[in-house]
Protein backbone atom coordinates (compact mmCIF):
# COMPACT_ATOMS: atom_id res chain seq x y z
CA UNK A 1 0.00 0.00 0.00
CA UNK A 2 1.37 3.45 -1.09
CA UNK A 3 1.57 6.29 1.25
CA UNK A 4 -1.42 8.18 -0.07
CA UNK A 5 -3.18 5.12 -0.94
CA UNK A 6 -2.57 4.07 3.05
CA UNK A 7 -4.10 7.71 4.06
CA UNK A 8 -7.05 7.54 1.69
CA UNK A 9 -7.96 4.05 3.36
CA UNK A 10 -7.58 5.49 6.58
CA UNK A 11 -9.45 8.26 5.74
CA UNK A 12 -12.48 5.94 4.50
CA UNK A 13 -11.69 4.09 8.14
CA UNK A 14 -12.96 7.51 9.85
CA UNK A 15 -15.84 8.03 8.16
CA UNK A 16 -17.31 4.82 8.70
CA UNK A 17 -16.51 5.12 12.30
CA UNK A 18 -18.54 8.27 12.48
CA UNK A 19 -20.98 7.24 10.62
CA UNK A 20 -23.88 4.99 12.24
CA UNK A 21 -25.82 3.90 9.41
CA UNK A 22 -22.46 2.40 7.77
CA UNK A 23 -23.32 -1.46 7.63
CA UNK A 24 -19.58 -1.85 8.59
CA UNK A 25 -19.91 1.03 11.87
CA UNK A 26 -19.11 -1.16 15.04
CA UNK A 27 -17.22 0.82 17.83
CA UNK A 28 -16.82 -0.16 21.94
CA UNK A 29 -18.96 0.99 24.19
CA UNK A 30 -16.61 3.25 26.57
CA UNK A 31 -18.06 3.95 30.18
CA UNK A 32 -17.58 6.78 32.71
CA UNK A 33 -15.50 4.86 34.79
CA UNK A 34 -13.03 4.42 31.45
CA UNK A 35 -10.37 7.01 31.94
CA UNK A 36 -7.74 5.82 30.39
CA UNK A 37 -7.85 4.01 27.21
CA UNK A 38 -5.59 2.02 24.71
CA UNK A 39 -6.53 1.21 21.06
CA UNK A 40 -3.63 -1.70 19.40
CA UNK A 41 -3.55 -1.18 16.09
CA UNK A 42 -4.88 2.27 16.13
CA UNK A 43 -4.26 3.04 12.83
CA UNK A 44 -4.77 6.84 12.25
CA UNK A 45 -7.00 6.70 15.39
CA UNK A 46 -10.07 6.63 14.23
CA UNK A 47 -12.28 4.54 16.72
CA UNK A 48 -10.75 7.37 19.31
CA UNK A 49 -11.39 10.20 17.48
CA UNK A 50 -14.74 8.91 16.71
CA UNK A 51 -15.77 8.08 20.33
CA UNK A 52 -15.17 11.97 20.53
CA UNK A 53 -13.44 11.45 23.97
CA UNK A 54 -13.28 14.49 25.92
CA UNK A 55 -9.75 16.02 27.18
CA UNK A 56 -9.92 14.86 31.19
CA UNK A 57 -9.54 11.43 29.54
CA UNK A 58 -6.29 9.58 28.28
CA UNK A 59 -6.17 7.99 24.91
CA UNK A 60 -3.67 6.46 23.72
CA UNK A 61 -3.53 4.50 19.98
CA UNK A 62 -0.33 1.77 19.29
CA UNK A 63 0.18 0.67 15.60
CA UNK A 64 3.45 -0.27 13.84
CA UNK A 65 2.63 1.93 10.59
CA UNK A 66 4.51 5.28 11.08
CA UNK A 67 2.87 6.45 8.72
CA UNK A 68 -0.43 5.80 9.83
CA UNK A 69 0.42 7.37 13.09
CA UNK A 70 1.66 10.80 11.60
CA UNK A 71 -1.32 10.84 9.72
CA UNK A 72 -3.46 10.84 13.25
CA UNK A 73 -1.37 13.22 14.75
CA UNK A 74 -2.93 15.58 11.83
CA UNK A 75 -5.91 14.63 12.46
CA UNK A 76 -6.65 15.35 16.34
CA UNK A 77 -5.07 16.22 19.45
CA UNK A 78 -6.57 14.36 21.97
CA UNK A 79 -5.22 11.54 21.42
CA UNK A 80 -1.52 10.79 22.07
CA UNK A 81 0.06 8.45 19.19
CA UNK A 82 2.94 5.58 19.61
CA UNK A 83 4.55 3.20 17.68
CA UNK A 84 4.92 -0.43 19.12
CA UNK A 85 3.21 -3.91 18.70
CA UNK A 86 0.89 -6.10 20.59
CA UNK A 87 3.08 -8.43 21.75
CA UNK A 88 5.26 -6.10 23.53
CA UNK A 89 3.31 -2.82 25.20
CA UNK A 90 5.31 0.13 25.63
CA UNK A 91 3.30 0.89 28.78
CA UNK A 92 3.42 0.23 32.52
CA UNK A 93 1.55 -2.42 34.62
CA UNK A 94 -2.20 -1.38 35.56
CA UNK A 95 -2.44 1.84 33.30
CA UNK A 96 -5.51 1.48 31.29
CA UNK A 97 -9.00 0.96 32.44
CA UNK A 98 -9.83 -0.30 28.39
CA UNK A 99 -8.25 -1.31 25.94
CA UNK A 100 -9.93 -2.18 22.56
CA UNK A 101 -8.37 -3.45 19.14
CA UNK A 102 -10.32 -3.32 16.29
CA UNK A 103 -9.27 -6.37 13.62
CA UNK A 104 -5.33 -5.96 14.86
CA UNK A 105 -5.17 -9.33 16.72
CA UNK A 106 -5.61 -11.20 13.75
CA UNK A 107 -2.13 -10.15 12.60
CA UNK A 108 -0.57 -10.72 16.33
CA UNK A 109 0.77 -13.69 18.40
CA UNK A 110 -2.56 -13.70 20.22
CA UNK A 111 -1.39 -15.46 23.52
CA UNK A 112 1.58 -12.77 23.97
CA UNK A 113 -1.16 -10.00 22.51
CA UNK A 114 -3.22 -11.60 25.13
CA UNK A 115 -0.94 -11.89 28.14
CA UNK A 116 0.17 -8.04 27.34
CA UNK A 117 -3.38 -6.47 27.51
CA UNK A 118 -3.98 -8.32 30.59
CA UNK A 119 -0.31 -6.93 31.97
CA UNK A 120 -1.35 -3.29 30.90
CA UNK A 121 -4.95 -3.16 32.12
CA UNK A 122 -5.95 -2.35 35.92
CA UNK A 123 -7.87 -5.64 37.91
CA UNK A 124 -11.37 -4.87 36.60
CA UNK A 125 -10.75 -3.40 33.71
CA UNK A 126 -11.86 -4.49 29.88
CA UNK A 127 -10.66 -5.52 26.48
CA UNK A 128 -13.05 -5.13 23.29
CA UNK A 129 -11.57 -7.11 20.75
CA UNK A 130 -12.95 -6.81 16.90
CA UNK A 131 -11.86 -10.54 15.27
CA UNK A 132 -11.75 -12.22 11.81
CA UNK A 133 -13.75 -15.70 12.11
CA UNK A 134 -12.87 -18.79 9.89
CA UNK A 135 -15.14 -17.45 7.04
CA UNK A 136 -13.19 -14.86 6.70
CA UNK A 137 -10.32 -17.07 5.64
CA UNK A 138 -12.68 -19.51 3.78
CA UNK A 139 -13.88 -16.88 1.52
CA UNK A 140 -10.53 -15.94 0.73
CA UNK A 141 -9.51 -19.33 -0.05
CA UNK A 142 -12.23 -20.26 -2.34
CA UNK A 143 -11.63 -17.14 -4.15
CA UNK A 144 -7.69 -17.84 -4.38
CA UNK A 145 -8.81 -21.44 -5.56
CA UNK A 146 -11.56 -20.04 -8.32
CA UNK A 147 -9.08 -17.85 -10.04
CA UNK A 148 -5.55 -19.81 -9.99
CA UNK A 149 -4.15 -17.76 -7.15
CA UNK A 150 -2.03 -20.68 -5.55
CA UNK A 151 0.35 -18.95 -3.51
CA UNK A 152 -2.61 -16.92 -1.66
CA UNK A 153 -4.70 -20.61 -1.62
CA UNK A 154 -1.95 -21.41 0.26
CA UNK A 155 -1.66 -18.44 3.09
CA UNK A 156 -5.10 -18.28 3.17
CA UNK A 157 -5.08 -22.28 4.79
CA UNK A 158 -2.03 -21.00 7.06
CA UNK A 159 -4.35 -18.65 8.37
CA UNK A 160 -6.75 -21.82 9.34
CA UNK A 161 -4.30 -23.90 10.44
CA UNK A 162 -2.80 -21.14 13.02
CA UNK A 163 -6.55 -20.55 14.12
CA UNK A 164 -6.84 -24.46 15.12
CA UNK A 165 -3.49 -24.04 16.57
CA UNK A 166 -5.19 -21.44 18.97
CA UNK A 167 -7.80 -23.47 19.68
CA UNK A 168 -6.36 -26.21 20.36
CA UNK A 169 -3.21 -26.01 21.16
CA UNK A 170 -3.21 -22.83 22.99
CA UNK A 171 -0.19 -21.39 20.27
CA UNK A 172 0.43 -19.21 17.21
CA UNK A 173 2.96 -20.04 14.75
CA UNK A 174 4.41 -18.02 12.63
CA UNK A 175 4.19 -17.81 8.76
CA UNK A 176 6.92 -20.28 7.55
CA UNK A 177 8.37 -17.73 4.54
CA UNK A 178 8.48 -14.97 7.37
CA UNK A 179 9.32 -15.94 10.48
CA UNK A 180 8.12 -12.37 11.59
CA UNK A 181 4.81 -12.35 10.91
CA UNK A 182 1.67 -13.89 12.29
CA UNK A 183 -1.69 -13.99 11.13
CA UNK A 184 -4.85 -16.28 11.90
CA UNK A 185 -8.53 -16.52 12.42
CA UNK A 186 -10.01 -16.87 15.51
CA UNK A 187 -12.79 -19.31 16.95
CA UNK A 188 -15.06 -18.12 20.13
CA UNK A 189 -13.62 -21.30 22.05
CA UNK A 190 -10.01 -20.32 20.70
CA UNK A 191 -10.48 -16.82 22.31
CA UNK A 192 -12.32 -17.70 25.73
CA UNK A 193 -9.26 -20.24 26.50
CA UNK A 194 -6.59 -18.11 25.52
CA UNK A 195 -8.17 -15.02 27.64
CA UNK A 196 -9.02 -17.05 30.71
CA UNK A 197 -5.18 -18.56 30.51
CA UNK A 198 -4.41 -14.30 30.32
CA UNK A 199 -6.05 -13.87 32.87
CA UNK A 200 -9.61 -12.67 32.00
CA UNK A 201 -12.48 -13.91 33.19
CA UNK A 202 -16.17 -12.72 32.45
CA UNK A 203 -15.63 -13.40 28.70
CA UNK A 204 -18.36 -12.50 26.11
CA UNK A 205 -18.43 -13.53 22.85
CA UNK A 206 -20.79 -12.56 19.87
CA UNK A 207 -20.19 -13.89 16.82
CA UNK A 208 -22.80 -12.04 14.77
CA UNK A 209 -22.94 -9.90 11.71
CA UNK A 210 -19.51 -8.74 13.54
CA UNK A 211 -17.37 -10.89 15.87
CA UNK A 212 -16.73 -9.54 19.32
CA UNK A 213 -15.19 -10.55 22.27
CA UNK A 214 -15.54 -8.43 25.74
CA UNK A 215 -13.68 -9.25 28.74
CA UNK A 216 -12.73 -8.54 31.77
CA UNK A 217 -9.11 -8.40 33.93
CA UNK A 218 -9.26 -10.52 36.89
CA UNK A 219 -8.63 -8.85 40.21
Amino acid sequence: MTEGAGAAYHLRELAVARDPTSPAHRLPVIGAADRAILDIGCGAGQTLIAAELGPDRTAIGLDVDHDALALGRTLTSTVEFAAGRAEELPFAAERFDLVVSRVALPYADIPRAAAEMARVLRPGGRCWLLLHPPSFAWRALADSVTHGRIRNAVYQLYLLANGLALELLGRQFAYPLNRARFESVQTGRGMRRTLERAGFEGIAIDEGKFFVVVAVRRP
